[in-house]
């Protein structure tokens, strides 16, 4: 086993160290059907926690909890969509409780007029859910959570995130009311956890919510005891095999305690750049630099807060009189500790040096704003030129199909990277916008061009490890964007992130400045020029031919045949209604030798 792994969540309460009293507490809270606030900042521990606790549970049925974790940013990753987040979480609750034959596969009845057909394939029972009613979409949950009642177990909700589920998942904050009702009712068989870097009540204020707030058992996350440190880095040394090397490492066990304030996943970080790298010195700051970032800007952090910290980052300082409001709530969230009743002091010193550099430098921060705005301005090329494309197409098909989930993607790939795990988050979106979005790749006007095969390669470089490149080899991959080796720095990483948007601009350049607009059919090079004359023509009942007077009849290509939002489960057409469409090349039938044509890009005549 590798020393220093990041980047894997523990769900096991004895792979944690130091959270013995927290781990007590939320059992003790489990037994007595407690609603409970899981407050720390970011990469503080809070989902390992959570997790580790859903292990817990699970193993030791007689507590009555039946816990289920729910990520909305991860496991979903909807937008604005409340009736998406209550689907998600539903069938991902039905598909848990059949797997452990709580709940029988077959019809369930929601309402008068709903039945949800359960099974233990999740997405299928998503899919059903899609067309109901809103409040029944939102039913599925608690009517899943009665059911649990027959088994003597009550629903445990592990909702991480609470601050994205509130603001960015759901349509309203408010909309998360009747989770809240049903969790503060003595007769629900309903509770819930949250984790967020606040406490609820500071976030209900915060998003305009206030009636959401309700009593809840705060576990503050904070960093651990230098006794718990030093076992957690004693461990962690034991899995070097060099003597020499592993010595080194066990001397900076005082000195990275106080870099890291004894925060497990700072200390694991840093020291997993150290041994990448094969040095045995405390690295600057900036190896942590965006995480420390977004502990000063985070939604939640007032300025106040914000004053106060810049102000420690000077030194433990001592308040004789009053203590002021910023003390309080930030010793709330583990970042600040007290050596007296009145002397308090920022326990995370990279924390500290990052605080004077921003005061003292002011250029630091500048510079990262420049770079956002770079970053946002290539972006901003990027979706401009995915619909001047589509534009320039228009008479052959529609090259990137349009998403209601575009926005989110691209907003994912303005958010800088910094590390392997926000690359893999940034080429999926990049997969998703280029490469599913054209249809597989079927749309564009090359499928096998470099950018294209750089797309598929880079999207498995740091997920699916195990395939062997098919579209790519990594060394050329590295080759384009990284000067053929792997990043391994923060602006190493950014750096690469900013060449593949590069190379993603360019591309779109050339496709939008291509003579004449043509569309590659297979990996051969030959390609199929589409006719751009508009007819008019009949449509059958079956919604798969086109009768025309004086001609065999079109048949509506598969892939392309509808044009956006009039596809037959947009639109409803009827056996003979008119139709405009457009024509694809003539192909030949390869038993009878007759062409054969077929029709794209259909839609009503009076569109």
């Amino acid at each position: 086993m590798e020393p220093f792994i990041v980047g894997i969540d523990i769900t096991s309460i004895k792979d944690l160290f130091g959270r013995n009293r927290e781990i007590e507490t939320l059992i003790s809270c489990a037994k007595r059907k407690g609603n409970a606030g899981i407050i720390g900042a970011r990469r503080f521990g809070k989902t390992c926690l959570m997790k580790s606790l859903e292990t817990y549970l699970v193993n030791n049925g007689s507590i009555g909890a039946y816990p289920l974790y729910f990520d909305v940013k991860t496991q979903c990753g909807v937008k604005k969509n409340t009736p998406a987040v209550y689907r998600s979480m539903a069938s991902l609750l039905a598909s848990k409780m059949c797997l452990d034959n709580l709940l029988p596969e077959g019809k369930l009845k929601i309402s008068r007029r709903c039945s949800l057909d359960i099974s233990c394939d999740e997405l299928d029972m998503r899919v059903q859910m899609e067309e109901w009613n809103p409040e029944y979409q939102k039913q599925v949950l608690f009517t899943l959570a009665n059911n649990l009642e027959k088994n003597n177990k009550y629903l445990l909700l592990l909702l991480d995130e609470i601050d994205y589920l509130l603001l960015e998942a759901f349509d309203t904050p408010s909309d998360f009311s009747r989770i809240r009702g049903a969790a503060t009712s003595p007769e629900s068989n309903l509770k819930f956890w949250i984790a967020g870097t606040s406490t609820w009540s500071a976030i209900c204020t915060s998003v305009g919510s206030p009636e959401l707030n309700c009593g809840l058992e705060n576990v503050t996350i904070t960093s651990i005891s230098k006794e718990d440190f030093t076992s957690l880095w004693q461990h962690e040394c034991s899995l070097i095999e060099e003597t020499f090397l592993r010595q080194q490492y066990l001397d900076l066990l005082s000195p990275l305690f106080q870099k890291t304030g004894g925060v497990p996943y700072y200390a694991k970080f840093v020291a997993s750049h150290m041994y990448t790298n094969r040095k045995a010195a405390l690295p600057e700051y900036d190896v942590i630099r965006d995480y420390l970032c977004e502990i000063i800007n985070n939604r939640f952090v007032s300025e106040v807060e914000r004053s106060t910290m810049f102000l420690l980052s000077k030194g433990p300082k001592n308040f004789e009189e009053t203590i002021p409001d910023g003390i309080t709530s930030l010793r709330s969230k583990g970042l600040v500790k007290s050596i007296s009743e009145s002397t308090f002091y920022l326990p995370i010193g990279y924390l500290e040096d990052y605080l004077r550099a921003c005061s003292h430098d002011k250029e630091i921060v500048n510079v990262d704003s420049i770079e956002q705005e770079e970053l946002n301005e290539l972006v901003g090329q990027i979706e401009r030129l995915r619909v001047g494309v589509n534009k320039r197409y228009i008479n052959v098909h529609e090259v990137f199909i349009p998403s209601h989930e575009d926005p989110i993607e691209f907003g994912i790939l303005r958010k800088r990277c910094y590390d392997e795990a926000s690359m893999d988050v940034f080429s999926g979106s990049l997969y998703k916008l280029y490469y599913e979005g054209s249809n597989n790749g079927n749309n564009l006007p090359d499928r096998w061009s470099e950018f294209a095969n750089l797309t598929r390669a880079l999207r498995h470089l740091y997920n699916h490890r195990e395939c062997a490149p098919s579209t790519m080899s990594e060394e050329r991959l590295l080759m384009i964007v990284n000067n053929g080796s792997r990043p391994i720095y923060d602006y190493e990483f950014a750096k690469m992130q900013v060449k593949v948007l590069q190379l993603c601009r360019d591309e779109l350049c050339g496709m939008q400045a291509s003579s004449s607009p043509s569309r590659t059919n297979t990996k051969t090079s030959s390609t199929e020029s589409d006719s751009s004359s508009v007819l008019r023509g009949k449509i059958n009942g079956n919604r798969n031919r086109i009768f025309v007077d004086n001609h065999r009849p079109y048949i509506i290509d598969n892939k392309m045949g509808f044009a956006p939002n009039n596809s037959p489960r947009e639109y409803d057409y009827f056996e003979r209604e008119e139709v405009l469409f457009e024509l694809k090349p003539e192909t030949t039938n390869p038993r009878t030798g007759e062409p054969i044509s077929f029709a794209i890009n259909v839609r009503p005549a009076n569109d």
